[in-house]
């Protein structure tokens, strides 16, 4: 195979971490969509007291800084999931899940 003149090889850890952003993108949407849809459907007074942390296999990990919150938010999960779909569009949440965690 020939090598093309003039043009740098590129770094492997910038191509795997473009291609891992490509691929989250297609398969839930970006982080900063998920976070904003977030935001848009819980109570304004539960946005200091939540983060979204996760999506894996189209669940959307939570974290809630006290147990007080994790019951709320339990309650209400059908209400929350039903307008993040809308929001984000079908297929790319299918449940929520709350933890315990630390809120920055």
């Amino acid at each position: 195979m020939m090598k093309k003149k003039g043009k740098k090889p590129e770094e492997i850890g910038l191509i795997i971490s473009q291609l891992i952003k490509k691929l989250d993108t297609k398969t839930h949407g970006s982080i900063e969509e998920i976070v904003q849809a977030w935001q848009n459907t819980i109570e304004a007074k539960a946005i200091s007291h939540t983060k979204p942390v996760a999506i894996k296999k189209n669940i959307l990990t939570i974290e809630v800084d006290s147990s007080t919150w994790l019951y709320f938010l339990s309650l209400k999960k059908k209400n929350i999931l039903e307008s993040m779909k809308k929001i984000l569009g079908k297929g790319k949440i299918e449940d929520i899940r709350f933890r315990i965690g630390e809120i920055n």
